[in-house]
């Protein structure tokens, strides 16, 4: 599909090159070249969708593999995950990653840095690391923590 786009953009560029467009004849290079970018686009997109077909089908098995939840349920999960440890209940997680979480949340929120958000660019990476990292524990915690709620419903 790409190469057959490529071959119309081709036509399109040799047919702009080698005729004479005076008239009203200069709608065919560049349909031949409106055409032919269509389709290179339509090809990339069908090889990417192919390149990720396998990802997404472990997407859907991960999402309807039980107690792994999507991201309303684990957001729904964090709080009584979070407050467990404190609450004298069976830790999820442990107390220290309770208070790491915590601290990466201030760091994020608090006004001060260790690298000034007033430099272009570098000052904001320092916060968008310590967010990535945030949600991501947080994110991965929570489907832990729904995946031993499936399977042992008296702990939730």
């Amino acid at each position: 599909m790409i190469a057959v786009g490529g071959v119309l953009v081709l036509a399109g560029l040799v047919a702009l090159v080698v005729g004479d467009w005076s008239g009203s004849g200069w709608l065919v290079p560049g349909g031949l070249l409106a055409a032919g970018a269509g389709v290179v686009v339509a090809g990339l997109v069908a090889a990417v969708r192919r390149r990720l077909a396998p990802v997404r089908r472990v997407h859907r098995a991960a999402r309807s593999a039980p107690g792994t939840g999507g991201p309303v349920q684990r957001l729904r999960v964090v709080p009584s995950m979070v407050a467990a440890p404190w609450r004298g209940r069976p830790a999820a997680v442990p107390r220290y990653q309770t208070v790491l979480w915590l601290a990466g949340l201030l760091y994020v929120i608090w006004p001060l840095d260790f690298v000034p958000d007033l430099l272009p660019l570098v000052g904001i990476t320092d916060d968008i690391g310590v967010g990535a990292w945030l949600l991501t524990s947080l994110y991965a915690e929570a489907g832990n923590q729904l995946a031993r709620e499936a399977e042992d419903p008296d702990e939730g």
